[in-house]
């Protein structure tokens, strides 16, 4: 069994995908350990969820990959249009992995993810911040507003490590402060429940 292990330091959010032991259960009761990530940076991923759910709201289009990056505490947000949307992720991708100037960034897109032979739809956030090394994803599914003309969020994201799917329980500090990423988003802040099902 995998989890998140985690907790806040000064700001920054330390996690590490772990597997369950008898030790590893100590050292996560009485310390943090593994990468460091800032709140900036996961306030930032849930900002850019929030815009990126209200992009398709009340759409029947694929969102338009984007990403908002911050620096010196400045955010700018960058779409990524092409005639497919492989090719738009793939442009957003290689933009971003040549930006060596910025403290942090948050990239979406949509998606189909295969769950039990069913696609589902999903935003997927990846988040970067300087000095981490893990490729840390949301996962959020959703129902499109064209299937029954209103737009649903389906749960919580999901919350990835280097491509590990990590335990709810395990994630529940890092999805508060998403949803407080979410909260600042001031056109979806009062939404943002009601999409729920």
């Amino acid at each position: 069994m995998g989890g998140l292990g985690g907790c806040f330091v000064g700001g920054v959010m330390n996690l590490r995908p772990y597997r369950i032991t008898r030790e590893v259960r100590t050292s996560i009761a009485v310390g943090c350990f593994g990468m460091a990530l800032p709140e900036s940076a996961l306030l930032l991923a849930g900002f850019v969820l929030a815009h990126s759910a209200w992009s398709i709201s009340d759409a029947p289009e694929l969102l338009v990959p984007l990403a908002m990056i911050e620096r010196n505490s400045k955010r700018e947000v960058l779409r990524f249009e092409s005639p497919t949307q492989e090719e738009a992720i793939a442009k957003g991708k290689t933009h971003l992995a040549d930006l060596k100037d910025v403290d942090s960034w948050a990239f979406a897109r949509e998606g189909l993810l295969n769950e039990n032979g069913k696609k589902v739809d999903v935003i997927s956030v990846d988040i970067w911040s300087r000095g981490s090394n893990e490729r840390i994803t949301l996962i959020q599914r959703f129902e499109p507003f064209s299937v029954r003309k209103h737009f649903r969020l389906i749960g919580e994201p999901d919350v990835s490590v280097d491509g590990v799917i990590q335990d709810k329980a395990h994630s529940q500090k890092v999805l508060e402060t998403v949803r407080k990423g979410v909260a600042q988003h001031s056109k979806v802040a009062p939404l943002w429940d009601t999409w729920k099902r």
